[in-house]
């Protein structure tokens, strides 16, 4: 077959070549400074690795098998480059022997191909990169973590995979007699054009992906308290949001809770003595809750925890814990023993919880710490009851007064 769109196949493979050493470049550019230079450092090794590759395949067009061993093994190593590239940005182990086996594959079937056929070792080589290609599509599409550039990175990878499948097609059903195991015929030009398509969306979105999760950083860096390390005050604005990617049921209980007379701690022992009276509580609250509980700090010495799917029993009997933990044991600061309880008010909301229904079961849950500091402190009280008790009734009836937020 003759090529359809009359392209220069040697010079497309040569700027090919070239797309890859500038996004090589742009990588290594992105990695200085940066903690996951592993990545970049892969992306970079692996672009090398194929502009080096289409280098010699425009030299070898209709070429011997022999002469194609070392470009095609190139393919495979750079694509296990690639894949290994993937699973290290999102923090998955890899591992480089899968790839050095196919390679060895790969070298074994254009050893054989005068006994096998150039058809049927043409579409096994093709068949392995579009495997490979495959198994960086799914490892992106499986991610949980929420970059959509990943998404336009399965495309860029979906392109020369579609690519590569044709050419499998064409190996072992379509031409299986050919001459040459690199034909310069309409499969080229189109494998040539995927491949320059998948290079520059590979590339952009690669740099998109890496920009996305720096913004992600710095968003949750501006959302967490830099002294407990939990959420911030400002988060409460994007809870709902939080919530909702966390697969919120019907029922949802929120947790405020108070050190008690706080500003007595910093009075008689300094802020130093505060701030670890605040960290002891943030630790406290991470081993009593669950990882997938909101917890925030929200003011000064103040606390929020939101249980999605927990009902009334499930946060008292949390809370209850927690208050016994933080009594059972004095903080020591300095040689002194500094004994530290907190008030706790528990609201519930039996729909959904958003933009619009948070803050009222925040305030209702601000109303139950209000009554707990009133009634003495170091206890619990639920919305719907006027007092604590180690039973809370399955009916939970809304509460009707409307005090001022609690001192400490």
């Amino acid at each position: 077959m003759e090529p359809l769109f009359g392209l220069d196949q040697q010079t497309m493979f040569k700027v090919n070549a070239l797309l890859l050493i500038v996004f090589a470049v742009a990588f290594a550019f992105a990695g200085l400074g940066h903690k996951d230079r592993r990545y970049w450092g892969y992306l970079v090794a692996s672009n090398a690795i194929f502009a080096v590759a289409f280098m010699i395949f425009s030299r070898q067009i209709n070429g011997t098998p022999e002469a194609l061993l070392l470009p095609n093994s190139l393919l495979v190593i750079g694509l296990g480059l690639r894949w290994r590239a993937v699973r290290i940005f999102f923090g998955h182990p890899s591992s480089s022997v899968w790839f050095l086996v196919l390679s060895l594959v790969m070298v074994l079937g254009l050893m054989l191909s005068p006994v096998l056929g150039k058809g049927l070792v043409f579409g096994l080589t093709n068949a392995i990169v579009a495997a490979q290609i495959g198994a960086i599509m799914l490892s992106l599409a499986l991610e949980r973590e929420r970059l959509p550039s990943r998404w336009g990175l399965v495309f860029a990878y979906g392109t020369i995979a579609a690519s590569s499948l044709l050419r499998v097609v064409q190996g072992l059903l379509l031409d299986r007699g050919m001459d040459s195991l690199l034909p310069a015929d309409i499969f080229l030009d189109l494998n040539l054009i995927a491949a320059a398509v998948h290079i520059s969306a590979s590339g952009a979105f690669s740099l998109s992906l890496a920009y996305e999760r720096s913004v992600a950083g710095l968003r949750e860096t501006a959302l967490r308290d830099p002294l407990t390390g939990l959420y911030n005050r400002l988060s409460i604005q994007v809870l709902p949001e939080i919530v909702k990617h966390r697969g919120t049921r019907d029922e949802t209980a929120l947790v405020l809770l108070d050190i008690d007379h706080f500003k007595s701690v910093n009075d008689s022992y300094g802020h130093a003595a505060g701030d670890e009276a605040i960290k002891r509580c943030a630790n406290l609250i991470r081993q009593t809750f669950r990882d997938d509980d909101f917890i925030a700090r929200i003011g000064g010495e103040e606390f929020i925890v939101l249980l999605p799917g927990k009902n009334v029993n499930d946060a008292y009997r949390l809370a209850e814990r927690l208050r016994c933990a933080m009594e059972a044991e004095p903080l020591v600061f300095q040689g002194f023993s500094i004994r530290l309880t907190a008030s706790f008010g528990i609201g519930i909301s039996y729909g959904v919880v958003d933009a619009q229904t948070f803050p009222h079961l925040l305030e209702r849950a601000d109303r139950c710490l209000y009554r707990a500091k009133a009634s003495g402190r170091n206890r619990i009280e639920v919305e719907g009851r006027a007092g604590s008790t180690n039973l809370v009734p399955a009916v939970i009836r809304p509460a009707t007064a409307h005090p001022s937020r609690a001192s400490a």
